[in-house]
């Protein structure tokens, strides 16, 4: 039988990265278009654009925090998102 006290090994830690994750790019209606001051009815264009809302726990983990600027840097490859440097950090290279 085995010992109540006993601690069994400690399980190899996961790769931490990549972490993939499945998103839905959704659509979102641009900004509001400008209307005339004319007499009468008049058909306003709605105009969609993709967008993806990123949100969760993974974020915290990879080492976002709420409020923090980021940088996303749009390439052939796909987006790369990276926190912004903070004047202090500028300020130190």
């Amino acid at each position: 039988m085995a010992d109540s006290n006993h601690t069994p090994e400690p399980r190899p830690a996961k790769a931490k990265y990549p972490a993939p994750r499945q998103l839905t790019v959704l659509e979102t209606i641009r900004g509001t278009a400008k209307r005339t001051r004319e007499v009468g009815l008049h058909y306003v264009p709605v105009v969609l654009e993709p967008c993806v809302v990123l949100r969760g726990k993974w974020l915290n983990q990879a080492g976002f925090t709420a409020g923090q600027k980021v940088t996303v840097t749009a390439g052939q490859e796909g987006l790369m998102i990276t926190p912004s440097l903070t004047s202090k950090a500028l300020a130190n290279l």
